[in-house]
């Protein structure tokens, strides 16, 4: 009994071929005129299937029982076998050591070889190796099925696509993802750390200072710098910022960017040493200008910076006054003071030497942490 299926797929195969309207044109028909309208057909038929095989979308070819390359179609021809010239009648042995390494070839081979002996289909789905004939890596998927010659003999048919695209795609997203975990955590990590930064600025100013609104006005300029460290970061994706841009943001951040002659060669902080400087200079800053050379209309600052080379590289950063009242040591040490000794000291490993000279204070910072120095160090007055 023959089931619904096997009637769908007969007529599947009517629309295709035309194998029924062929016989009623012919069944009729003399001899010669029945032989010449098969032969028609099947020629048309060879043809449909040629543009089918020739224009799908991965690589096909046939070798017999010989290991010899009896046919190919045109995706084969163009992609992996494009260097291989003459390549139909050739050996398939001679062409596989054209495209691959010994070693690749022979495993390649000996997979054909035993698919032709037992008739067992092969597939391989991660097969990625370095080629001969081109300068990267490529990745294929593929099958191999012994399949029966016109002549009889038994002959091997690979399937393959050319995987390199996707797999690299693949790659891309899996970076990507881990790209996105890293972010996701060094967010967390940088969020926690913020607010450790605003706690203690809120401690060290608001709570050992008896005067609210000076409190809440050196908590906001403190703030702000803080928000201008972070804008100059946010310029450069948080990998790395300019010494000079880092510095001229905390002076306009105080306004007073021209007043203060800045100078140095190039020197690329990371994010968390750019923000510690800037904070830095916010104090110094804030303390020229309450006390020091900005608070006077005649007084000037020379923020200028360079590279030592011995022992070991090394950046000289001083901050210089001038033109403002005479300076007195103060009678107790700030937050600002104890930030610039103890955070610089940390984070850049600096040194931090605090001169109260009579005509200006002198603040001077060198610093030896290594992220400092990943380029070449410039000498020392070099222009950026």
């Amino acid at each position: 009994m023959r089931t619904r299926s096997g009637f769908e797929s007969e007529a599947l195969s009517e629309r295709f071929t035309g194998r029924d309207a062929l016989l009623q044109r012919v069944a009729g028909a003399v001899p010669e005129a029945w032989a010449r309208q098969i032969a028609e057909h099947i020629e048309r038929q060879d043809d449909v299937f040629v543009t089918l095989i020739n224009k799908c979308p991965f690589g096909i070819y046939l070798v017999d029982d010989a290991l010899t390359i009896v046919a190919m179609n045109e995706r084969s021809q163009q992609g992996a076998f494009q260097n291989v010239r003459p390549v139909i009648g050739r050996p398939f042995e001679e062409a596989m050591r054209i495209l691959w390494p010994e070693p690749v070839a022979e495993e390649i081979l000996g997979h054909f070889r035993r698919t032709l002996e037992t008739g067992v289909p092969y597939r391989s789905s991660a097969f990625v190796r370095p080629r001969n004939d081109v300068a990267q890596v490529e990745g294929y998927e593929w099958e191999l099925h012994r399949t029966l010659l016109p002549e009889g003999r038994q002959g091997v048919i690979c399937y393959y696509f050319d995987s390199t695209e996707l797999r690299e795609a693949q790659q891309a997203l899996a970076e990507a993802a881990r790209r996105q975990r890293l972010l996701i955590d060094e967010l967390n990590h940088r969020v926690k750390n913020m607010l450790s930064v605003v706690q203690s600025l809120a401690r060290q100013t608001i709570g050992r200072n008896p005067d609210p609104a000076a409190a809440q006005l050196a908590f906001e300029g403190r703030l702000g710098a803080l928000a201008r460290a972070h804008d100059t970061l946010t310029r450069v994706h948080w990998e790395k910022a300019e010494l000079a841009d880092v510095i001229e943001g905390a002076l306009d951040s105080c306004g007073v960017l021209d007043r203060v002659r800045v100078d140095g060669p190039t020197i690329w902080l990371e994010s968390r040493l750019a923000v510690s400087v800037a904070m830095a200079l916010h104090e110094l800053c804030t303390n020229a200008i309450k006390y020091g050379a900005l608070s006077r209309e005649a007084g000037r600052v020379d923020c200028t910076w360079h590279v030592a080379q011995a022992p070991s590289p090394c950046l000289v950063l001083q901050w210089r006054e001038r033109g403002g009242p005479a300076v007195t040591p103060p009678t107790r040490r700030g937050f600002g003071s104890r930030m610039l000794e103890r955070a610089l000291a940390g984070d850049l490993k600096a040194q931090v030497e605090l001169d109260f000279a009579p005509e200006g204070l002198v603040c001077t910072i060198a610093a030896t942490a290594p992220a400092l120095f990943e380029g070449p160090a410039q000498p020392a007055g070099e222009q950026s």
